[in-house]
């Protein structure tokens, strides 16, 4: 029987027919694999000024990861900056993307982000209109772990009547911290129901707080995204990673149409 209150660790190693049996197997919905502290990186260096440049985003649009690597790093640094460094990310990327690429047998989609989005603190699920569909998160120097819960702890009929009311709120302050910057608490301060909500984690909608799990800092994490097959899962993030959100690698993958 899986244990309901832990997420389930998995080795690339284990390949992905096993982490697919771990994901539709796990109560929650998720599961996890153990990477390294920044510290131990072999490209941290490379990391750590990707992480000191104002927040950007950028998809990698079918790019291979390391001209996708070679193109933001030329950008903000110039084209011989960290060039030691680069084939490692890029290579942990790929091996990260196969990986989720053979949970579904779809080709991945590589996004790669150093920005905090606000709304990331609210409960949600992720949507889309294909197959069977996960998404993998490695939010690499992100201090706090992701957190997730069933999706029976939530009172769909509050869900629905908080979310049509925040979120369109949510996109205009997501949209403004990406091209502004500013503070949170500062941004929210006069909604201040809302801004504590955020900050411990009391939504009026969720039934039991105690069956949500996080994810261990640092780890990467892959979780189903809701479709017409699928349910999705309930994640949001931690208060504490609005000042420290990572460099976050995000891979999309879905069953072949």
């Amino acid at each position: 029987m899986t244990d309901a209150s832990r997420i389930e660790t998995v080795a690339i190693e284990g390949g992905g027919a096993a982490a697919r049996s771990a994901l539709d197997h796990s109560p929650l919905g998720t599961i996890q694999i153990a990477r390294p502290p920044v510290a131990e990186l072999a490209y941290r260096t490379l990391v750590k000024a990707l992480l000191g440049v104002r927040g950007f985003r950028l998809d990698f649009n079918r790019m291979p990861p390391d001209a996708a690597i070679d193109l933001v790093a030329d950008r903000l640094f110039g084209p011989d900056a960290y060039r030691a460094e680069r084939a490692g990310l890029s290579a942990d990327i790929t091996a990260l993307a196969d990986f989720a690429g053979d949970l579904t047998g779809g080709a991945p989609s590589i996004s790669l982000r150093s920005y905090f989005a606000p709304g990331d603190l609210v409960w949600h699920v992720d949507r889309v209109l294909e197959g069977p569909a996960f998404r993998l998160l490695w939010p690499i120097g992100r201090v706090a772990g992701m957190r997730v819960t069933p999706a029976d702890t939530i009172d769909a009929g509050l869900y629905r009547a908080y979310m049509q009311r925040e979120y369109p709120l949510l996109g205009q302050l997501d949209s403004r911290v990406l091209h502004q910057g500013g503070d949170v608490a500062a941004l929210w301060a006069h909604r201040p129901v809302q801004l504590a909500a955020m900050q411990t984690g009391e939504y009026p909608f969720v039934i039991d707080r105690t069956r949500e799990v996080q994810v261990a800092a640092g780890a990467a994490s892959i979780h189903r995204v809701e479709t017409p097959a699928q349910t999705g899962v309930f994640h949001r993030s931690d208060w504490a990673n609005r000042t420290a959100p990572g460099l976050q690698v995000v891979v999309n993958v879905a069953d072949p149409q």
